[in-house]
């Protein structure tokens, strides 16, 4: 997969258009404690990833994998703040990009690209 597709994949996983956020974003250490080492499951319904189901597991060692649909790429995560930022393995830590995750309900988020994600898998 080139590196531009992975960072989409990256920053886009899971993806279910949604409304603005509403509620405060999660902690780094929240998002460490309810979400690392579990996937992160939706279908995207616009950009690249359209209509495929994907998954993303962001590992304790601060690697992430995005599966599903036929897509599989590698990349390396990081807490900066309240935000995750994410890039592709090979990328300049400079590519990185940044997004805020919110807690929607039990199992249930939205980052701050109002994509929602649940944790995998999902209904």
């Amino acid at each position: 997969m080139m590196k531009s597709a992975l960072v989409v994949a990256l920053a886009g996983t899971a993806l279910l258009a949604g409304s603005p956020l509403r509620a405060a974003p999660l902690t780094a250490e929240e998002f460490r404690r309810e979400v690392v080492g579990v996937p992160l499951c939706g279908t995207p319904r616009s950009g690249p990833f359209a209509g495929k189901a994907l998954c993303t597991v962001h590992l304790p060692d601060g690697t992430a994998v995005v599966a599903g649909s036929g897509v599989f790429a590698r990349g390396v995560w990081e807490a900066d703040g309240g935000l995750v930022c994410r890039r592709g393995s090979d990328d300049a830590p400079e590519r990185r990009r940044c997004i805020a995750y919110e807690r929607l309900g039990p199992g249930r988020y939205r980052n701050s690209d109002g994509v929602e994600v649940c944790l995998g898998p999902c209904p």
